[in-house]
């Protein structure tokens, strides 16, 4: 279920944050070269280069979107650059392939920040829960509890399960699901999540919801669904390498 975000969780650095760096220490030189040397020459070549470094990266995703018969903004992009160089507007080239350039780059610097926010809820899930069977605690695989089993939590331990405290008081840290810092104060009666952590004290938690069912595997689906729904062009992968 979680293949494709993993697989980008391994992508490598960006090609794009170093065309964009390039790009606009390009368009930074011509300005100085125009404005404080008066070169219009230089200036006009720092800008058509400035437009080449940033524009290839976008023409490059402009003709794979075409291959999957994708109409998308890299091909607009494209043209309006290409069309501002072939009537002489160097600056207006420069500065939109810089911009877009720019822009993409810091989206994928946040798409990368989700999915390390992602892999953390990845490791918080257990796969080992402690349940009552016969009166005696038994080791299972997490996703071979029953609905109604009691599962026992002792202090450090992850909770396996989303249920309902039916004995014990712990402080349980629900940072991985609420965000919240500070952790909740349990006791028989309260609620607890799969993936956070009782810090102290046992507790016995009867399970309503388990594997797929739980808050934290809802959360992960939720994310990877979002992924999957988004359209051919925005799926391209920005960290893609070449």
């Amino acid at each position: 279920m979680l293949t494709p975000i993993l697989t980008t969780l391994r992508q490598p650095a960006s090609r794009r944050k170093r065309l964009t760096i390039i790009s606009g220490t390009l368009i930074v030189l011509g300005l100085i070269a125009l404005y404080g040397f008066g070169l219009p020459g230089l200036w006009a070549a720092s800008m058509v280069t400035a437009a080449f470094v940033a524009g290839s990266d976008i023409a490059w995703r402009a003709v794979h979107a075409l291959r999957i018969r994708h109409f998308s903004i890299e091909l607009l992009v494209t043209v309006a650059a290409i069309g501002a160089l072939f009537i002489g507007e160097y600056w207006e080239s420069a500065a939109v392939t810089f911009l877009f350039s720019l822009g993409a780059w810091l989206e994928a610097r946040t798409l990368r920040q989700t999915r390390g926010a992602l892999a953390d809820l990845l490791k918080a899930a257990p796969e080992v829960a402690t349940v009552i069977r016969d009166g005696q605690p038994v080791e299972v695989a997490a996703n071979a509890v029953r609905l109604g089993e009691t599962v026992l939590v002792r202090a450090g331990s992850r909770i396996p399960v989303d249920g309902e405290v039916t004995e014990g008081n712990a402080a349980v840290s629900e940072a991985a699901i609420t965000g919240e810092p500070i952790p909740a104060e349990k006791a028989p009666g309260s609620h607890v999540h799969a993936g956070t952590i009782a810090e102290n004290g046992v507790l016995r938690i009867r399970a309503t919801g388990i594997g797929s069912d739980t808050t934290l595997a809802r959360i992960i689906r939720r994310v990877e669904e979002a992924q999957e729904e988004r359209a051919p062009g925005l799926r391209f992968n920005p960290e893609e390498p070449r």
